[in-house]
C-alpha cells in the first residue's frame, strides 16, 4: 500500500489556523488612578514596544447627579490633566490620545473600543469572587465578555 506524502505528516495541532503574530497597533488601557490599576500599563507597555503601537488612556467618571452636575467639567478637566501626566511618562511613540468619558465604565469602555479599532484592550481586576462578584458586578468581566477585540486581564496584587 502507498502512503502519500501528505498522510505521511501528523495533523497540525493548529488546523489551517494562521500562525503568524497579531497585529496589535492599538492598544487600550482604561485606569481609575489606584495605583492597582497602573499594573496594566506595566504590560501595555512592553506589548506596545514590540508591536510598535500606540497606547490609548482612557477614565471613565460616574454619571453625576443633579447636585454635581456643575462640578462635572471639573472633573473632567482634573481626570484629563492626570491622564496627561501619566501619557507623559509613556515612551512618546507609545502615545496616543486620552480620553475621559462618562457614564457606566464598562459600556463606555467598550464604545471607545470599538470607536478607535481597538487590537487590545489591557484592563486590571479587583479579583473579586463568590458573592462580592455577583452583586456588585464586575467592569473587567463585562468587558470581557463583550469585547470587539482580545481583553488581558491584569490581576490586582
Amino acid at each position: 500500500m502507498k502512503t502519500t506524502a501528505t498522510e505521511n505528516k501528523p495533523a497540525a495541532v493548529m488546523g489551517r489556523i494562521k500562525t503568524s503574530y497579531p497585529r496589535l497597533q492599538r492598544l487600550l488601557v482604561p485606569l481609575d488612578f489606584s495605583g492597582k490599576s497602573r499594573q496594566a500599563l506595566r504590560y501595555a507597555v512592553p506589548l506596545a514596544e514590540k508591536f510598535a503601537a500606540v497606547i490609548h488612556l482612557v477614565h471613565v467618571l460616574p454619571s453625576p447627579t443633579k447636585a454635581e452636575l456643575a462640578e462635572l467639567p471639573r472633573r473632567k478637566h482634573a481626570a484629563l490633566k492626570r491622564l496627561g501626566e501619566m501619557a507623559a511618562l509613556l515612551p512618546p511613540r507609545l502615545r496616543a490620545g486620552n480620553a475621559v468619558v462618562v457614564g457606566k465604565p464598562a459600556g463606555e469602555i467598550l464604545t471607545l473600543a470599538r470607536r478607535n479599532n481597538i487590537d487590545l484592550i489591557v484592563i486590571t481586576t479587583k479579583g473579586r469572587t463568590g458573592l462580592a462578584r455577583v452583586l456588585v458586578g464586575s467592569t473587567a468581566e463585562s468587558i470581557m465578555r463583550h469585547a470587539p477585540c482580545p481583553v488581558l486581564s491584569v490581576r490586582r496584587l
